[in-house]
C-alpha cells in the first residue's frame, strides 16, 4: 500500500495486492482471497499513520460483504465525531466496511 499517494476529505488510499505475495499461498491456493485480518490491519495502520490516532483503537461493526481477490482497491477513511468509517472497495463495489474508535 502506498501511504504517500493519498487525497483528503475523505482520506483515500490506493491499495494493491500481488497474487504472488506469500499471504496467498495458504489463503486459498488456486483461488486467492485477501485475508480479512490483512484488510483490517491496513485500516488500523492508516488510522494511526494518516489520521494521527494514538493509543488503543477499538474495532466496531466491521463486516466483510465480498471476497477480495488480489488486485487494486481503494481504502477510504472518513473521520466522524466519535470514530473513523473505513471502506475497502473497488469501482464502487464495497468489499469491507467498519468503524474504528480511539
Amino acid at each position: 500500500m502506498d501511504l504517500n499517494a493519498a487525497r483528503r476529505e475523505p482520506l483515500t488510499l490506493p491499495v494493491s495486492f500481488d497474487a504472488a505475495d506469500a499471504c496467498f499461498h495458504g489463503h486459498f491456493p488456486g483461488n486467492p482471497v485477501v485475508p480479512g485480518t490483512l484488510i483490517l490491519g491496513l485500516c488500523l495502520e492508516a488510522v494511526r499513520g494518516h489520521l494521527g490516532r494514538t493509543g488503543a483503537l477499538r474495532v466496531r461493526r466491521f463486516s466483510f460483504s465480498r471476497f477480495a481477490a488480489p488486485g487494486a482497491y481503494e481504502l477510504r477513511l472518513e473521520e466522524r465525531e466519535t470514530d473513523v468509517l473505513c471502506t475497502f472497495s473497488r469501482g464502487g463495489t464495497v468489499f469491507a466496511q467498519g468503524r474504528i474508535e480511539a
